[in-house]
């Protein structure tokens, strides 16, 4: 399971030294509802500066989204149709950035897909809200009700 369960309002929110200096080398980022809204191909401007900030710190950077293939207009490498919380598209194209799981985290918006997917890695994940939940697949609608109940049980 996972090592760690943070939280953050966004991923500008995130203290990155903190997880830096816990020794996390190995960043793999949601895209939609997390880095911007869903079906986009723009990475923002913000964004792109906390992924350069942690390249030179000598981190991996990787986008793993449930999405279609896009054309970002960021070079980063792209999991497209991740099938998260399955793990094994991911950890067959990751092999070795997951050999370590102790410098691994997983930042994402959904309890059932990103969250699920770091705890079934057995890494860190910091959970972020949502960026617009009024644009989102009708399936992830389905899951946020469900998100919704579940926060009230716990």
């Amino acid at each position: 399971m996972a090592k760690c369960m943070r939280y953050a309002q966004s991923v500008a929110d995130i203290d990155f030294d903190k997880l830096l200096n816990e020794g996390k080398r190995v960043f793999l980022f949601d895209f939609d509802n997390t880095i911007n809204i869903w079906r986009s191909e723009h990475v923002p401007e913000d964004i792109v500066k906390i992924f350069e900030y942690l390249k030179s710190k000598g981190a991996s950077i990787y986008i793993v989204s449930n999405g279609r293939r896009r054309n970002l207009d960021y070079d980063v490498p792209v999991i497209w149709r991740a099938l998260k919380p399955l793990t094994f598209k991911t950890k067959a194209i990751l092999g070795k950035e997951l050999k370590d799981r102790s410098k691994v985290v997983v930042i994402g918006d959904q309890i059932f897909t990103d969250v699920l997917f770091g705890k079934f890695l057995g890494v860190c994940v910091v959970k972020v809200e949502p960026l617009d939940k009024s644009r989102e697949f009708f399936g992830t609608k389905i899951l946020r009700f469900f998100e919704k109940v579940l926060k009230k049980l716990l």
